[in-house]
């Protein structure tokens, strides 16, 4: 009978209703499928970039950059890891993100001022320009292209329009009435980013960069600082420069998945887009070694 009673003893232990397991098991195998760790393909870039604060794709090879203070279009082609263009749209300004949408490309600075050239690659390209609602203090950082809604998408590094401390707003400027939505689009509730990190191998990570600053001012945590649209599925991926990271958004606006980048090459994550063939890229500013880099993201979709 003794060994019996030590069989079952066991077999309790193991089993899914294990009195003694951790409580918070199902939750860390919940978590585990929506936070990843990215891997990356490094490109480095010319000094000519070490401010490189967007990109957006011609085609597979080639795209087009900014920096922060040059009115400035940077051609550039990865598999030759060179600058083979450059053409100048304005003059200097705080430049954070640019977008291609068919033959215009649009190039939004962190007061809120949208820069479209229409026919950018023509001989006579044109220039207009279109204010927002948003300005300075919003830290406009962000700028995609939604083409099942026709509309650019507008991500503030701060706050939006009515400063909630809770929340980050995703804004949208109508490209056929070309009239800035003041309602949000897509709102990420703050708290939400930070469930993702509760309860699971990453929560002394959570607790160091979640809880650094204080829950009362978890805006500082996730700054926005590029945005952009994978049109094959429609999800929307939101850059944050401090902490690292991206959060995949559903077309309705639920959180699918938060991408970590770790590393020493992600020096400053600035700017982000989906090349045709749908790759991820993630552009960052040079820092202290002056050398910015453009990275190929691999992760899981």
């Amino acid at each position: 009978m003794a060994i019996i009673r030590t069989i079952l003893f066991i077999i309790l232990l193991t089993s899914c209703n294990n009195p003694f397991a951790d409580p918070n098991s199902a939750k860390i195998n919940q978590n585990e499928k929506l936070v990843k760790s990215a891997k990356k393909d490094i490109h480095e870039l010319p000094l000519e970039l070490a401010e490189i604060s967007g990109i957006t794709f011609l085609n597979d090879s080639v795209l087009v950059a900014i920096q922060d203070e040059r009115g400035m279009l940077y051609y550039y082609n990865i598999a030759q890891g060179k600058i083979i263009k450059k053409q100048s749209f304005a003059g200097q300004g705080d430049y954070e993100d640019l977008v291609k949408v068919g033959n215009d490309v649009y190039v939004i600075n962190s007061e809120g001022i949208i820069s479209q050239i229409k026919d950018f690659e023509s001989s006579n390209p044109v220039l207009k320009t279109f204010t927002t609602p948003l300005g300075k203090d919003n830290d406009i950082e962000g700028l995609g292209y939604d083409s099942k809604t026709n509309r650019l998408l507008i991500a503030p590094k701060e706050y939006g329009i009515t400063k909630d401390k809770t929340s980050k707003h995703i804004y949208g400027f109508d490209l056929a009435t070309m009239t800035f939505q003041k309602k949000p689009v897509y709102t990420l509730k703050l708290s939400e980013i930070e469930k993702q990190f509760e309860g699971d191998a990453l929560e002394e990570s959570s607790k160091k960069f979640l809880k650094a600053l204080g829950n009362e001012n978890m805006n500082k945590v996730f700054r926005s600082s590029a945005i952009t649209v994978n049109e094959k599925v429609g999800d929307i991926y939101i850059l944050s420069s401090i902490n690292g990271l991206i959060v995949i958004l559903s077309p309705e606006g639920t959180i699918k998945r938060i991408i970590q980048l770790n590393g020493p090459e992600y020096k400053q994550p600035e700017g982000m887009a989906f090349s045709p063939n749908g790759k991820l890229y993630v552009s960052n500013e040079g820092g202290k070694s002056g050398i910015g880099n453009i990275l190929e993201i691999i992760h899981e979709k």
